[in-house]
């Protein structure tokens, strides 16, 4: 175990958002934490109003960060990341923000996206859900809320179904409310109207399953929220940790007609989350409705912890990996647009195949073929909105989904591989391919050809093909079909579909058909 693995089982998470920074430092190899540590600074007030985070707190944060990175270096961690809430790069100056933290820290901030957000912060508590060997869990789900966004997710027997995110919080709701306020005296009323309406442009389609479901239905709010605090002190009781749902609702009625003063002495609430717990306890209560809730608990589950656990996987220190939850998702969204199953599955399989057996060629890794898995199972989500140039409304979908555990930047290329999977090409569509990075266009090219192939192989969707094996030979690849159907139609198609792949590859894509004994 020489120095160099020493230094390479310690792993630092830093984390900015709009409540303040905070720093994890975990040994990958035993998963204890050595460290963690939290510095409350308010950046939220500038970001909701839509005005820059003045120069004062900006250098609240570097100067934390910077104590942080000097925490690092303490205990020789030299693997360490940094991370932005997707509610802070929001800012209006979060490139100038950014600028900073490098300046200081030498870091690139990476940007959260919501569904990232809502994946990472997700995943100790699904371990659990996973773990324990209670058939009893029924249907869970864990509620995410942050300033600015709720996320919702819900699991069936420790088994991940569907996730959502709301781009609602409570600061955007007592924001809004301000100005309620001033012209409703009535405004609890007010405020669960606006909720309502809000809450209701979002499908809860799969989160809210229809059938009367004999098992109890509980939620699990995740996160360090004021909320939890202000329970345990109404309840009276430290280490609280769950309490059925009538008693929150009792909660609610009393909190609704409660003075700050009362917030703030009695049930200890922080000055600058009291106006903060109405809009979050009345988000709470309409999740609970929609979902039927019995029984409410909390958890600290929290993005950190999701990140220190993609390292551990990342690093071979831990199997649980959580892609799955993305594939799914995808999944979903491919049968809420109707995309025919059998053809889609089989794209699939002959894409992963080809990517599989073409590594040589790309040298891609686990995370590109999990965006070509997407890809391939959401290529033909246009045909919901019209055939005729489909790829382009598959584009549009898929950078408009909600997709867990993707990133922002991640959404895009699988946009684009949807997009050039059937008939134009990034050479022919320069000006749309030009605001991408040379790096991803090149990683766009590779998994569109590997697309193109596939999907050709299956073009008429008659599945006549059933297996392929894939051979690299100097000047070609050889792609051998085992079929005993006339393919001379699949032919013509692979011809026509393969030019993009030797442009990108540089060698010429070959079918060759071999028979199959019954």
């Amino acid at each position: 175990m020489g120095e160099y693995h020493m230094a390479q089982k310690y792993f630092g998470v830093m984390m900015v958002n709009v409540t303040g920074v905070e720093l994890l430092i975990v040994n990958l190899k035993t998963h204890k934490s050595l460290e963690r540590v939290t510095k409350e600074i308010n950046l939220g007030d500038d970001v909701y109003r839509d005005q820059p985070v003045q120069f004062e707190t900006v250098s609240k944060v570097v100067e934390a960060l910077t104590g942080f990175v000097q925490i690092l270096h303490d205990y020789g961690v030299e693997n360490y990341q940094l991370w932005g809430s997707q509610a802070l790069s929001q800012a209006v100056n979060a490139d100038f923000m950014a600028d900073q933290f490098f300046l200081h820290t030498g870091l690139e901030v990476r940007w959260l996206s919501m569904s990232e957000e809502a994946y990472y912060r997700n995943q100790n508590i699904s371990l659990e859900l996973k773990d324990k060997k209670k058939a009893s869990h029924g249907i869970v789900y864990l509620v995410g809320i942050t300033s600015g966004n709720t996320s919702v997710t819900r699991f069936d027997g420790g088994k991940f179904v569907t996730s959502t995110n709301f781009a609602l919080g409570p600061i955007k709701i007592a924001e809004d409310l301000q100005s309620l306020r001033q012209s409703a005296p009535n405004s609890t009323g007010v405020l669960n109207d606006y909720i309502d309406s809000k809450l209701n442009d979002f499908d809860m389609g799969d989160l809210a399953s229809l059938v009367s479901n004999p098992s109890p239905t509980k939620i699990v709010l995740l996160g360090t929220s004021p909320i939890r605090g202000l329970v345990s002190h109404y309840e009276k009781d430290d280490s609280l940790t769950s309490l059925p749902v009538s008693a929150f609702n009792d909660l609610v009625d009393d909190i609704v007609d409660a003075s700050d003063q009362y917030l703030i002495e009695q049930l200890l609430v922080s000055e600058d989350a009291v106006p903060l717990i109405l809009p979050e306890l009345l988000l709470i209560r309409r999740v609970i409705q929609l979902t039927g809730a019995k029984e409410l608990s909390f958890s600290d589950s929290g993005i950190v912890d999701g990140l220190v656990n993609n390292e551990e996987v990342a690093l071979g220190f831990s199997k649980h990996d959580f892609t799955y939850q993305t594939i799914t998702m995808a999944i979903n969204l491919a049968d809420h647009y109707d995309v025919e199953p059998v053809h889609r599955d089989l794209v699939t399989k002959f894409a992963l195949h080809l990517f599989d057996q073409l590594k040589p060629l790309h040298m891609l890794g686990g995370r590109e073929r999990v965006l070509l898995q997407v890809a391939s199972i959401l290529h033909d989500v246009g045909n919901y909105v019209g055939i005729h140039a489909h790829y382009i409304h598959s584009e549009y979908i898929i950078r408009h989904s909600d997709i867990i555990g993707l990133s922002r930047e991640e959404r895009a290329v699988i946009a684009a591989i949807a997009r050039y999977h059937s008939s134009t090409t990034p050479s022919e569509d320069l000006s749309h391919f030009s605001q991408i990075s040379a790096e991803n266009r090149r990683l766009i090219s590779k998994l569109a050809a590997i697309l193109r192939l596939a999907d050709a192989l299956d073009d008429d969707r008659q599945q006549k093909i059933k297996k392929i094996s894939v051979s690299i030979k100097s000047h070609s690849v050889v792609i051998t079909v085992y079929s005993n159907a006339n393919l001379a139609y699949e032919n013509w198609i692979f011809n026509s579909k393969s030019h993009f792949f030797q442009e990108t590859y540089g060698l010429k894509a070959v079918l060759k058909q071999r028979g199959v004994k019954d």
